[in-house]
């Protein structure tokens, strides 16, 4: 007993590369890229491949392949780093075997910017050819594929993806300017137009609930879905659509489809759970409550409807249980993002439910300053 579990055989890790560039604005770009690899490789069938909320943890942290395969259970980790100066962009990558820590394959690329596409396609490969993947045409059409033409446009939508994330109305805000203008940049940008959605669904749900929020909502998705309507993340804004008019059954088996085949496309657990609480499935939302908070990574928000669904059910000590966690997750997110007056409200109300009164008052105090 203990011992850790064996590898599965083609299983890979994409650890977050180095941000050699020292410029803290660049990080929303090596993450983006990191994420963009992992996408890649997921393309590719034989491979089992760590979602982004896994490999989180490790971000910015000195770890080996060695520990990385152990704690993980994967056969294979891809290191790197990525320095980005006006138009050029370098990255170093390699790809170690975990078990012997003993480099499988490694390349440096010093390119154009315009080329980050083409990188991104050439290192899924490379990491195929590695590991003795035979691509199937299906496999080499879609590791092809560009999200968009535009090189401005991606930069945008990578930048407006890490501000998203972030939630508070200021950042959600400013990311749907980002996403604005990289469709400005190119309206084929099937990506940016579900993240319009996306965001304007949040809004819809958090900030303000004015029908306009869903019309903008609703267009960004019919756009989005006739440019690439087979996208996980275009699925996603559908389902928000379908929650906001009070479709949960639909939004439920649209969402439920998203994530058989992308498990930590983002968001998509988060309406799942939302819409299986509203229409009383509280059971069942408990029953997901581990699976989508592994899928989600630091997303607080999917601790919500789990927390609902156990007050719904009288399960004191399991919700205080949770309740612990989401003060954790919590805490994490205020030390990265202390501005989040949403996050603090949360974490007040946590405190109070356990009986932390002081610290519940400072939060809610900070969280109206």
């Amino acid at each position: 007993p203990g011992a850790p579990a064996k590898p599965t055989e083609k299983s890979i890790a994409v650890l977050y590369f180095e941000n050699l560039s020292g410029v803290k604005e660049d990080e929303y770009f090596r993450d983006g890229i990191t994420e963009d690899i992992i996408t890649e490789l997921l393309k590719i069938k034989t491979l089992r491949v760590f979602p982004r909320p896994t490999i989180l943890p490790y971000r910015d942290k000195a770890v080996t392949a060695q520990q990385v395969g152990r704690e993980l259970s994967a056969a294979y980790v891809l290191g790197g780093s990525l320095r980005r100066a006006g138009n050029r962009l370098r990255i170093n990558t390699q790809l170690m075997d975990a078990t012997t820590d003993f480099p499988l394959w490694s390349e440096r690329y010093d390119r154009e910017m315009a080329d980050v596409f083409e990188v991104q396609d050439e290192i899924a490969r490379k990491i195929a050819e590695a590991l003795r993947v035979q691509l199937s045409p299906q496999e080499q059409e879609a590791l092809a594929a560009k999200p968009t033409e535009s090189l401005q446009a991606y930069d945008l939508y990578l930048r407006g993806k890490s501000f998203a994330r972030r939630l508070t109305r200021q950042d959600l805000e400013f990311a749907l300017q980002m996403f604005e203008n990289a469709v400005g940049l190119d309206p084929a940008f099937a990506l940016a137009h579900a993240a319009i959605a996306n965001a304007c669904a949040q809004f819809h749900y958090h900030y303000e609930r004015a029908q306009g929020w869903i019309g903008r909502a609703v267009s960004a998705t019919q756009k989005a879905s006739a440019i690439r309507r087979d996208l996980p993340e275009v699925l996603v804004a559908e389902g928000w659509i379908l929650y906001a008019e009070g479709q949960y059954d639909q939004a439920v088996s649209l969402v439920r489809q998203v994530i058989e085949r992308k498990p930590d496309t983002e968001g998509a657990y988060y309406l799942l759970l939302r819409a299986l609480f509203a229409s009383g499935q509280y059971h069942e939302v408990v029953r997901l409550g581990d699976a989508a908070l592994e899928a989600s990574g630091g997303d607080y928000n999917v601790y919500v409807p789990i927390t609902n669904a156990l007050g719904a059910l009288s399960k004191k000590d399991a919700l205080d249980k949770m309740r612990q966690r989401e003060i954790q997750a919590l805490e994490t997110h205020i030390r990265t993002v202390p501005e989040d007056a949403r996050a603090r409200t949360l974490l007040a109300g946590d405190y109070a439910s356990l009986g932390m009164v002081e610290a519940a008052e400072r939060e809610a105090s900070l969280a109206i300053s």
